[in-house]
């Protein structure tokens, strides 16, 4: 049934509040980073000692005032539901990182900072296993990590996660599993999980994890292979150590699996490649908008200039995986095997603000040795390689590497 005895605001209020409260949020949004948070000092932290343009977020103040105080009214005196004021303003924040229409450029709560925090810097608060939700709907375990509380307390690949304590996560997803672990307050809980027909209960705690980023083996003749999922804090040391095992054991030469490697931090990937970069050497530059940036060069004499090196790409490797592979390739540090890569060609700075939470701005493209920017590009691998999908079991890529690397030995 229809009420048709509105009166003016209501009539005004379901009018134009639906279809317009998102643009409002914007301004309502746009005032209170001005009035808050001190936007000055949020790109100061950006720019270093840069002023901000004040006409590019310039707003009325009157007009700021007029509409965030009517649409609190409207909130306040017709919306159905009870609000949480939080979630309203995290939400707000959310929207306005949102209308710059750029995927890269975020807004995070302060409990997602810390998850984005730690998960840069390679660790977390977790019990040490990799999990995902299958076509049920089921949270399965897909791997364990060594020696972590998952391991110790016996949880295996495939187990299905039921319960924590006497939450139920039937029907629920990965990440909400995951946050009801990080808000756990005590050291130690059950996991009820189902193994087969078995249903199970076992204790177990959480600690800090660091997130293996690193797998390594020596293949036939000699030829080491590191493969890296993650340009992470904990990816140097991870990648420095398979490096040493590998020629401790008389690797003659490598192959580096980027493949599906979506990148992570650019001080990461400058660090990696000093091990093949000689000294001095310029690794990767960056522009903002108004042309200025930084350069980073090599740092170090190079430890691995002697054997011959492939770097696998594919259609996934991104970000810091693209300029790994650019600047391997632009030196002819490496043979590039694989597919054309992702083209993410541009860097992301955080911007820590005073309640915890956080903004991930687009601030500068970057460009690889040869002066190029691959960005909605990418980078063409040397010897081109498509993996047959009906052939599950090949790796076509890693076999072509091997071969090539085989003819230079």
């Amino acid at each position: 049934m229809e009420l048709e005895n509105e009166d003016k605001l209501a009539k005004e209020y379901f009018k134009g509040f639906i279809t317009g409260l998102s643009v409002a949020i914007v301004f309502i949004v746009a005032f209170v980073i001005i009035m808050h948070f001190r936007i000055n000092s949020i790109v100061n932290h950006l720019y270093g000692d840069k002023e901000l343009t004040a006409s590019a977020v310039s707003f009325d103040s009157k007009e700021f005032d007029d509409k965030l105080d009517k649409v609190k009214k409207c909130i306040a005196t017709y919306f159905l539901d009870e609000t949480d004021e939080s979630l309203l303003v995290d939400g707000a924040f959310k929207g306005i990182m949102e209308a710059l229409e750029d995927p890269y450029s975020v807004y995070y709560t302060a409990d997602e900072y810390e998850s984005v925090s730690k998960s840069t810097e390679g660790e977390y608060d977790g019990i040490g296993v990799a999990i995902s939700e299958d076509d049920e709907g089921n949270i399965v375990v897909k791997d364990v990590y060594d020696d972590t509380p998952a391991e110790k307390a016996g949880i295996l690949e495939n187990d299905i996660l039921l319960k924590v304590n006497d939450e139920d996560f039937s029907g629920k997803t990965s990440s909400d599993i995951v946050s009801y672990i990080k808000s756990i307050e005590s050291k130690e809980f059950t996991v009820t999980l189902r193994r087969g027909e078995e249903e199970m209960e076992v204790s177990i705690y959480k600690e800090t994890i660091e997130k293996p980023t690193v797998e390594s083996e020596m293949l036939e003749d000699n030829i080491g292979y590191i493969k890296l999922s993650e340009f992470d804090g904990v990816s140097t040391n991870q990648f420095s150590a398979a490096l040493n095992d590998l020629r401790d054991s008389g690797m003659n030469s490598l192959i580096i699996d980027l493949r599906n490697n979506p990148g992570g931090r650019l001080d990461v990937v400058c660090d990696l490649l000093d091990l093949f970069i000689a000294k001095d050497k310029l690794l990767v530059y960056t522009k903002d908008k108004n042309g200025e940036g930084e350069k980073h060069y090599a740092k170090y004499d190079a430890t691995v200039t002697d054997i011959p090196i492939c770097v696998l790409v594919n259609e996934k490797s991104a970000s810091a995986s693209e300029v790994f592979t650019g600047v391997m390739k632009d030196y002819e540090a490496a043979t590039i095997i694989g597919k054309k890569t992702f083209g993410k060609g541009i860097v992301q700075q955080i911007v820590d603000l005073k309640d915890g939470s956080a903004i991930k701005l687009t601030v500068s493209k970057y460009y690889l040795p040869n002066d190029e920017n691959i960005h909605g590009e990418g980078i063409s691998p040397d010897i081109e390689v498509e993996n047959d999908e009906n052939t599950a079991d090949a790796d076509e890529q890693l076999e072509k590497a091997i071969e090539y690397i085989k003819n230079e030995n």
